[in-house]
């Protein structure tokens, strides 16, 4: 027969974190991987990724973005510019309104994702690139 009591050399019962339900682990999965789908059909957009890593360099206005980025298309800079402004990754700052002068850089968002596409970019390096 076993004794109930605890021995002194015996471990001390782990904190285990609280039992999950197949359901709830189920959902907490799909908000996890919905918020991964959501961040790259941003990311996966034509010259976002881009924009990201050129503002990660210094601030700049639309046609500096426009030269840097191999002479974007206008219109579609524009949108994607509105996008990550959207999403909070840059900022948008007015200098005057005549003549029209905004600048881009990136928000504490914004930097922190540019720090995750250098990952991609050194991994990308690595494996990608050597096949």
């Amino acid at each position: 027969m076993m004794d109930p009591a605890p021995h002194a050399s015996s471990p001390a019962p782990s904190p285990r974190a609280p039992h999950r339900s197949r359901a709830e682990r189920r959902a907490a999965a799909l908000r996890s991987e919905c918020a991964a789908t959501a961040a790259l059909s941003v990311l996966g957009q034509k010259w976002v990724m881009r924009i990201v890593r050129v503002l990660g360099e210094r601030t700049q206005r639309f046609c500096e973005l426009q030269d840097a980025l191999g002479g974007a298309n206008s219109a579609t800079l524009s949108q994607r510019l509105k996008l990550l402004e959207d999403e909070v990754l840059i900022d948008r700052r007015i200098i005057s309104s005549v003549p029209p002068w905004v600048e881009y850089s990136l928000t504490a968002k914004g930097a922190e994702l540019q720090q995750a596409i250098v990952g991609i970019d050194r991994w990308a390096e690595r494996w990608v690139a050597a096949q």
